[in-house]
């Protein structure tokens, strides 16, 4: 089954790149190739956005972040039901 993953990228400079709700049906020590255009043992090619593409350099990565978190559709049912909540609320103070 596919989970979702925020995959954080740390470089020794400091400096991160982040690739949000990266969608992996791997290991969650391994989601971080699936945020990963390509990779090869000396680079790591990250698509950022439509139009963006950033290499890493592995010898200066120093840590990945793989956080497990909510599928869009997961999102949106939390919004639905938060929603629901608060009109339920108001209908029972008679609003």
């Amino acid at each position: 089954m596919s989970k979702y993953y925020d995959v954080t990228f740390h470089e020794l400079s400091g400096k991160s790149v982040v690739k949000r709700e990266i969608i992996s049906d791997k290991e969650p020590f391994d989601a971080w190739e699936d945020a990963c255009v390509s990779f090869t043992e000396d680079a790591l090619n990250i698509r950022v956005n439509e139009e963006a593409f950033v290499t890493l350099n592995r010898r200066f990565v120093v840590r990945v972040d793989i956080e497990e978190v909510d599928g869009p559709v997961d999102k949106q049912i939390k919004r639905h039901d938060e929603i629901m909540g608060v009109v339920n609320t108001l209908s029972n103070m008679g609003f």
